[in-house]
C-alpha cells in the first residue's frame, strides 16, 4: 500500500472510537464485541476490559483477534478490517501511558474503567485491509504491518 493510503487509514482509525473485536472462545466459536478503542501512531490498537469478563480469559488463552471499524451511517463508505495479536499491558508505566492516551482521545463514559480488575490490551496488527467506496467504486487496499 502506498504511504498516502497508510496515512489515510491511520487518520480514519484516529477519527473513530468504536470497533467490533472478534476473539476465539474456548468452545471454538468466535465471539464478537463492540468496544471503544484508540490507535497509536504505529497502528497499535488499545482497549480495556475486566479480568472478570470471559473476553479476558479468552484473550489470555488465545491472543489472535480480528477487528473491524466501520464508518457509521446507512451506507458505510469506508471500512478497516484487520487481524493481529492482543497482549495485556502489564508494565505500570506503559499501562499509565496507554490509559492516558485512551482517555485523551476517547471521551466515552466507560462503565468498566474504574473497576478494580480493569486491564488494558494492545493489538499489534499483522494485517489491515482498507475498503474505500467514497469514489463510487469499491477500492480495496491491503496493508501489511508488524
Amino acid at each position: 500500500m502506498e504511504e498516502d493510503k497508510k496515512d489515510e487509514v491511520l487518520d480514519f482509525l484516529k477519527k473513530h472510537v468504536k470497533m467490533v473485536l472478534a476473539i476465539n472462545e474456548a468452545n471454538d466459536y468466535p465471539n464478537a464485541s463492540l468496544l471503544h478503542y484508540v490507535v497509536t501512531d504505529s497502528f497499535g490498537i488499545l482497549f480495556g476490559t475486566k479480568r472478570g469478563f470471559g473476553k479476558y480469559n479468552a484473550l489470555v488463552a488465545d491472543p489472535k483477534v480480528s477487528f473491524v471499524v466501520v464508518e457509521e451511517g446507512i451506507d458505510p463508505l469506508r471500512v478497516v478490517d484487520g487481524r493481529g495479536m492482543a497482549q495485556e499491558i502489564t508494565a505500570e508505566l506503559e499501562l499509565q501511558l496507554a490509559h492516558d492516551l485512551f482517555r485523551s482521545k476517547n471521551d466515552a463514559k466507560w462503565y468498566v474503567e474504574n473497576a478494580d480488575d480493569f486491564v488494558m490490551f494492545e493489538i499489534t496488527p499483522t494485517s489491515i485491509r482498507w475498503l474505500d467506496a467514497t469514489s463510487g467504486n469499491l477500492q480495496i487496499h491491503d496493508l501489511q504491518v508488524g
